[in-house]
């Protein structure tokens, strides 16, 4: 690539990866990009300046409607023009007048589109932009709240729409900060519960089921089984004259985060 090349696009609403030997930016015009690029998971909606570095893999997809401002900008011409602190932080979300005069580069006129584009992406790097959240943050506010109320039907779709982030992002980061997937994290979670909740009152076994999110006590006392190799009730029983199941009663608890 001899200059730069700035145009509109719309994504698909499918996870695809690329890599290119060009620095890029997409700046959100409407709708919403996920964008997953050097460890950096970006929620790209309107006015969201997000780099992407030349070599970087990156994946994306788009979960509706979307319109981005692409801006693919050769190293050299960056270079020159002391560009490269763009691609060296986060994303920024950039002020509606920057983001209005950012709106009508595909419109400059020949020979004065790269001075236009040029002072433009000055004015980025000066103002800088309010830092974005990193989606992790969000993700380590989900945890809790899923603790706090595991009887509810937790999704995958709704944990990742919590923080903001597809499916596939969402998964990925999850097994990054726990080791284990939702899926996985949440039964160990809801199995820690309900071995509290066997050791104090008389409460039935589909008490404790419902109250752990289980959808009946089998359901239940097959998960149970598989982490403790007892029953729910032989677990109650063994842990009520002071003994301990086969793999112990850590096994579940010790997974918090």
């Amino acid at each position: 690539m001899d200059s730069p090349l700035v145009e509109t696009r719309s994504y698909p609403d499918r996870e695809l990866s690329d890599r290119h030997g060009f620095h890029q930016l997409l700046l959100g015009l409407d709708g919403a990009l996920e964008l997953e690029a050097a460890g950096r998971l970006i929620h790209v909606t309107r006015a969201v300046l997000a780099p992407v570095a030349s070599g970087d893999l990156h994946h994306y997809l788009a979960p509706g409607d979307n319109r981005v401002l692409v801006l693919d900008l050769p190293e050299a011409w960056c270079e020159a023009l002391l560009l490269d602190g763009l691609f060296e932080g986060p994303a920024r979300r950039l002020p509606e007048a920057l983001m209005a005069r950012g709106e009508c580069l595909r419109k400059a006129k020949m020979g004065e589109s790269g001075q236009a584009l040029a002072r433009w992406l000055e004015l980025a790097l000066e103002a800088g932009g309010r830092r974005l959240v990193p989606p992790r943050l969000k993700l380590l506010d989900l945890l809790p709240a899923m603790r706090a109320d595991l009887a509810h039907t937790w999704r995958v779709a709704e944990m990742a729409r919590r923080c903001h982030l597809a499916e596939a992002v969402f998964a990925r980061q999850f097994r990054a900060l726990t080791g284990l997937s939702p899926h996985e994290w949440l039964v160990r979670q809801r199995l820690s519960r309900a071995c509290e909740l066997l050791q104090v009152g008389g409460a039935s076994l589909t008490e404790v089921a419902l109250a752990c999110g289980f959808a009946d006590s089998a359901h239940f006392s097959r998960s149970f089984r598989r982490q403790h190799d007892v029953s729910p009730s032989e677990w109650r029983r063994l842990v009520a004259s002071g003994g301990t199941s086969k793999r112990g009663q850590d096994s579940t608890s010790r997974v918090s985060i």
